[in-house]
């Protein structure tokens, strides 16, 4: 029986990892999905300094308190 658990774990491996399309894919996936949650939060942190340098100029021509 391990004989027939290790022939079936061969052609698993042969017909998956050895495979370039699937190994395209796999690489592909691999690459794009940390790209994707970094430029995420890039672009959230960029919005927000953006926001608050806004909010910097705004305050500068506008002052509050007028002596």
């Amino acid at each position: 029986m391990e004989i027939l658990n290790q022939e079936v774990i061969q052609e698993v491996i042969r017909l998956t990892w050895r495979n370039p399309a699937f190994m395209a894919i796999a690489i592909a996936l691999i690459w794009l999905i940390p790209q994707l949650i970094i430029s995420k939060i890039l672009s959230e942190n960029y919005k927000i300094k953006k926001l608050e340098k806004q909010k910097d100029k705004i305050g500068k021509l506008y002052p509050k308190i007028l002596k």
